[in-house]
């Protein structure tokens, strides 16, 4: 509504309002409309002013936030305080898993692989550079100091307490006795350089995280310095004791490949390749740091991984026995001359290459240990697009000659009449049975566990089948005759064990 008139509205209603109060009175005072009006103007224009002033009031403007300096704003870049805030909590989390170790057992950081982690976490928490993003944070957002206040006693003031004391009560420690581990195996001869080594290696890990955190601490440089000095005694230990000579060395914890077969310590570094058609032949050799039992953690057993472009397409895992775990280097056959062949690995990688597309892959051969860190690993480039014919048959003549190698077992017993009941009792297989070949001398008797009578009897064969594809397969199947009260009945199926290809040309 216009403010003119609201005002005459408002002066009207005075007014009237003063008429109808005074009209009793009229006979004893001369009643001056002018004048109330005058006075009812004066009155309105005064609540109307101090109304006003109210707005006005009310409108004021806030006090101004403090502006971050100008290398905040640079920092900041263009970021508010919910940057600052991400900011904060992103350099907490990167000190928190420090922060939550409270205690180290005795000789803990001279495994190696405990050694890495306790260095993998210094390095996420890299104190000096996140002190000073919390406190660019907080100088973006002022207010922190009061939403965030235990992230920030905790950077600020809980963790350089917190892992000073760490390293004046654990850490030192594990310096120490991992350098001493280190030449106490060295002393015992160079079958144990691999694990001085990684002693050495281990103390030199342990050493560098603190100084990430701590960069200022004396005593721990000097532990570094007497470290670095064990890993590279240890170092040229194993060099002589365990490395097949300088390629070797070079090229610790890979897989180089060549198109012919590779002899440790007589290496043509010209013939190593990096790239291969399907049609050529591809072999790999492994080099280790150590001896193959050192870098398996003494267990001698490895998972050998293929991946194509990265996914992967075959694992299988192997055991090497004591004497061959004295190695410190192992053959990786991939595509190879089939009469020449002596690897397991082989068979199955040709059997997944043979499938891939037609075009330019690559490939990338790994070998980790139990806790699946990496011993060896290597790649090449394998162009397809000619075809994978070739490949396609070594896999085949790779399969044919695993299979000459499988025998049929002897039999045990004969039974030409068991042998046929059997054959009739495995009727519901999709395979065809061809052969039963009983492996056991005799029945075994079967008794009920309360009373001990005579239940039934049990007996192992291996039995043949021809597959739908034409090939053969034998299986262990056990088969068992329920005992009548005078004698057995026919023989039925009992259970199903272990199967193998074998070559129907053996099954006579």
């Amino acid at each position: 509504m216009d403010r003119s008139l609201f005002t005459q509205a408002a002066i009207a209603v005075v007014c009237v309002l003063f008429a109808v109060l005074l009209r009793p009175h009229v006979c004893h005072a001369q009643f001056d409309l002018e004048k109330v009006k005058k006075k009812a103007e004066k009155e309105l224009k005064r609540d109307s002013d101090d109304r006003n002033e109210s707005r006005d009031d009310e409108r004021s403007p806030v006090p101004e936030a403090a502006v971050p300096s100008p290398e905040a704003q640079q920092q900041m870049g263009g970021a508010d305080g919910g940057d600052a805030g991400e900011m904060l909590t992103k350099a907490y989390h990167a000190i928190r898993p420090l922060l939550d170790i409270n205690s180290v057992y005795g000789g803990m950081l001279s495994d190696k692989r405990e050694a890495q982690n306790f260095y993998d976490k210094c390095r996420t928490a890299d104190y000096p550079n996140n002190r000073e993003v919390a406190e660019r944070a907080i100088e973006m957002n002022p207010d922190l100091k009061r939403t965030e206040s235990f992230k920030i006693d905790d950077i600020m003031t809980k963790f350089p307490a917190h892992f000073d004391e760490l390293i004046r009560e654990y850490l030192i420690r594990e310096i120490n006795a991992a350098i001493e581990l280190a030449y106490a195996e060295k002393a015992k001869g160079a079958s144990r350089a691999g694990a001085a080594l990684e002693a050495a290696e281990a103390a030199l890990l342990t050493a560098d995280g603190v100084l990430i955190c701590a960069p200022g601490n004396t005593q721990v440089q000097q532990l570094r310095a007497d470290a670095a000095a064990a890993a590279e005694s240890m170092g040229a230990s194993l060099a002589s004791a365990v490395y097949t000579g300088d390629f070797h060395r070079e090229n610790a914890g890979r897989i180089v490949f060549a198109s012919a077969p590779i002899t440790p310590g007589q290496e043509d570094p010209s013939a190593m390749r990096d790239a291969f058609a399907a049609g050529d032949r591809i072999y790999g050799m492994m080099y280790f740091k150590g001896t193959y039992s050192e870098v398996t953690g003494g267990s001698n057993i490895a998972y050998t991984k293929m991946l194509v472009d990265g996914n992967e397409m075959v694992s299988y895992n192997f055991k090497l026995d004591a004497a061959a775990g004295k190695a410190s280097t192992l053959k990786s056959e991939v595509v190879p001359d089939t009469a020449e062949s002596t690897t397991r690995g082989a068979l199955i990688f040709t059997e997944k290459l043979k499938d891939i597309s037609p075009r330019r892959h690559t490939i990338t051969i790994r070998t980790t240990d139990d806790y699946n860190n990496t011993i060896a690993e290597g790649s090449f480039s394998l162009d397809c697009s000619g075809g994978l014919d070739r490949v396609a048959e070594v896999y085949r003549q790779l399969e044919e000659k695993k299979l000459a190698g499988v025998e049929l077992p002897a039999p045990a017993m004969r039974n030409a009449a068991l042998e046929k009941q059997m054959i009739a009792a495995l009727g519901e297989w999709n395979e065809t049975p061809l052969k039963v070949i009983i492996t056991d001398r005799d029945w075994t008797i079967q008794h009920h566990p309360v009373t001990g009578a005579i239940v039934s009897r049990t007996i192992n064969t291996t039995t043949v089948f021809k597959k739908a594809d034409g090939g053969c397969r034998m299986f262990e199947i056990s088969f068992r005759q329920q005992y009548t009260g005078s004698g057995y009945g026919s023989a039925q199926q009992y259970g199903v064990g272990d199967s193998a290809d074998v070559l129907c040309s053996k099954v006579k």
